[in-house]
């Protein structure tokens, strides 16, 4: 089969060599991918995935160091101005806790993560589509219009998800990348929270990040990742905590030119 992206073939190859390993374990890796997608600009059926990863640390260090990373790339390639939105999957997961749609939390990760394509009215109907109530969605319409700095969302966060245990440990582990990032400073790049982030795959289980553009430039993401705490799991190593990043190579090529 045509391999989908980088990061299965990866966890497969972590838990068969476990033992020649020293963890954490860092890797890159750069090989085109294949999707079943409609081509269209800047989404293609075969293109180049450009990975990083750690397996076996906990550390939130490493997401700091994958922000570092980003911003090293992208300055580098004098993309000035690119855009990394951060989000954990912990806060989704207590804001539909909050509003009482933990059953559905698939549906309404999926609904919010198109907000940005489909608009506040497109993402409400699929969430009624989906058979998340409208007193639910009305306790989130708020997030749509989240604004300020990362500091003032985050005492936003906080107050809304305090009666979530799960939330709010995504609030402070949220907190802890952003403060690190802001005490280091990043050379061109810009980090903002974006709480309507969810990257519509289910094995994330904290931090999300997204990479868009400078300004300016109409293009989809060209950089995306998490952490992942059991991706191994599937293939039978339980516990094994990692976290990635990928440079989406032919949509900065795009961008560049």
């Amino acid at each position: 089969a045509l391999r989908y992206d980088l990061t299965v073939p990866f966890a497969r190859y972590v838990v068969l060599h476990q033992n020649e390993i020293t963890f954490p374990f860092k890797r890159y890796q750069i090989q085109p991918v294949w999707r079943a997608d409609r081509p269209q600009k800047g989404r293609f059926r075969e293109f180049f995935q450009c990975d990083a990863d750690v397996v076996g640390s906990d550390s939130l260090l490493q997401e700091v160091d994958f922000v570092q990373l980003y911003d090293t790339v992208f300055t580098n390639l004098k993309l000035i101005g690119t855009t990394i939105k951060i989000n954990n999957r912990k806060i989704l997961s207590g804001i539909a806790d909050v509003i009482g749609a933990k059953d559905k939390l698939i549906d309404f990760t999926v609904a919010l993560d198109k907000l940005d394509k489909i608009g506040e009215a497109g993402v409400e109907k699929e969430m009624l589509e989906k058979g998340i109530s409208q007193e639910a969605i009305n306790k989130v319409i708020p997030l749509f219009k989240l604004s300020g700095s990362n500091t003032e969302q985050l005492a936003v966060l906080e107050e809304l998800l305090s009666i979530s245990e799960e939330g709010t440990k995504g609030v402070e582990e949220l907190r802890f990348v952003i403060d690190s990032i802001s005490e280091l400073g990043l050379q061109t790049a810009i980090l903002e929270i974006d709480v309507t982030l969810a990257r519509g795959l289910n094995y994330y289980t904290g931090a999300i990040f997204e990479v868009s553009a400078p300004k300016g430039v109409q293009m989809g993401s060209i950089g995306g990742g998490g952490r992942y705490d059991d991706l191994t799991g599937i293939f039978g190593l339980k516990d094994v905590s990692g976290v990635g990043i990928s440079f989406g190579l032919d949509r900065i090529y795009l961008v560049l030119e």
